[in-house]
């Protein structure tokens, strides 16, 4: 039998260890998987993907990853055109809002067009 010693980040050992977990695996087993299925498919068991996604380093240092914005549609494109404009003017401000509640009310302003 051979070893294999991976250096990961704690936080996400601790992470993929949990899931792991609530599956019935421990880490060892869940590598063997993915080695396994590598190896049954030839490939790697899951995309990677690059295709049509655009990064932006901003120069105040953050980063964004979007999409073409071909690919969406009208009202899409306009919403992320102006987004990013008050993104320029103001930068990211904090919000008390859940993912929850931003898109029930999205839900809502979106039903009264």
């Amino acid at each position: 039998m051979s070893q294999i010693a991976v250096r990961v980040d704690d936080d996400l050992k601790k992470e993929a260890t949990e899931i792991f977990n609530e599956l019935g695996l421990d880490m060892s087993t869940a590598v063997k998987l993915f080695l396994k299925q590598s190896v049954l498919t030839r490939s790697i068991p899951f995309d990677l993907k690059l295709d049509k996604d655009y990064e932006f380093d901003l120069s105040n240092g953050d980063y964004i990853r979007t999409r073409n914005l071909d690919e969406y549609n009208e009202v899409t494109q306009n919403s992320f055109k102006e987004s990013m404009k008050k993104y320029e003017e103001h930068g990211i401000s904090k919000c008390n809002e859940s993912v929850d509640e931003y898109f029930e009310r999205m839900v809502k302003e979106n039903a009264e067009l």
